[in-house]
């Protein structure tokens, strides 16, 4: 009886344990993404900024 009471303990502890693993490796992987987006918007906001340009010419852009 008491064998099986830490048996249950055990597996409860490891179902624990494997879960919060597998919330941490997922939390490392939306870190990343995250990173990635952050940069990847850097690198479009000069063209971002570029297409706001208002051309009051009649559609030819003039240096």
């Amino acid at each position: 009886m008491i064998l099986t009471f830490w048996m249950l303990c055990f597996a409860f502890v490891l179902i624990i344990v494997l879960l919060m693993k597998k919330q941490m490796k997922i939390d490392r992987k939306e870190i990343a993404l995250d990173l990635e987006n952050k940069k990847i918007e850097t690198l479009l906001k000069p063209q971002k900024d570029s297409n706001n340009y208002t051309d009051f010419t009649d559609g030819h852009l003039y240096q």
